[in-house]
């Protein structure tokens, strides 16, 4: 009773490893390969494109610092940023949009989150301003893959192949809104479910909850059918990149 297992080894405060604060962490100098990156970066696990949501933190920096560095100088503001993110549409930030494929990556995530997710950006100097947001040399940096980025803050993210077919959902409510169609459906849960269900008939679209008799009568078929158009450019595209995969190899064989 109360003897020490064998092969166990006492830790003592000598023995355990400094663990270091982001803003300890220096900036790499050499360029990194894609290899390296994999190697050296956190455990966040391999990218499905096939998943509605994942959770991510480093490439969660990432996607902020490109959208940031393809706006207009000087810059656009925070509370601008954190909604073209999340995927908010209004008429004078249709230019921004329009510059940037990160449009809706951090829809999952309620607004305050994806604010504060910039400002801890701000504070460990990827990027810098207070009315207007741009990208530091540090930040740069990043995007060169000279530098691994710190963050403790892990954000949920939609993965590029299911973007498209969130921006038609979010474009389709945008329209029902300024008709004065239907303002207050497509909550962003219907939305999530969309993307994650993808009913391509009536039948399925009606199990989706929150999916009223309003929604079905007088959207149903469009929803399906965007569904559907998009299943259809996904599975082209995946029956394209599969021959042209073996198609290198016989020549390569």
């Amino acid at each position: 009773m109360g003897r020490k297992p064998k092969g166990q080894t006492k830790i003592t405060s000598r023995s355990r490893k400094k663990t270091f604060k982001p803003e300890e962490i220096s900036p790499l100098s050499p360029t990194l390969q894609p290899e390296e990156m994999e190697e050296m970066t956190e455990q966040e696990g391999t990218s499905d494109e096939e998943k509605t949501v994942v959770v991510r933190g480093r490439e969660a920096v990432r996607e902020v610092l490109e959208m940031v560095a393809q706006m207009p100088y000087p810059g656009v503001g925070l509370r601008t940023v954190a909604g073209i993110l999340r995927g908010e549409t209004r008429a004078n930030w249709l230019s921004y949009i329009a510059r940037t494929e990160s449009w809706g990556v951090f829809f999952p995530n309620p607004l305050p989150v994806v604010e504060g997710f910039l400002r801890d950006l701000i504070r460990l100097g990827y990027l810098e301003g207070t009315h207007f947001i741009r990208l530091t040399e540090r930040g740069q940096r990043v995007l060169e893959n000279q530098e691994i980025p710190s963050v403790r803050r892990r954000l949920k993210l939609v993965p590029r192949k299911i973007r498209p077919l969130l921006w038609k959902l979010l474009l389709l409510r945008a329209r029902l809104v300024n008709e004065r169609k239907a303002p207050g459906l497509f909550k962003d849960e219907v939305l999530l479910q969309l993307l994650e269900k993808q009913p391509t008939t009536v039948d399925e679209l009606k199990q989706i909850k929150g999916i009223g008799k309003f929604i079905v009568q007088r959207l149903g078929e469009e929803i399906v059918q965007i569904i559907s158009s998009f299943k259809d450019n996904t599975k082209d595209e995946g029956e394209s990149e599969g021959g042209e995969n073996s198609g290198e190899e016989r020549s390569n064989g």
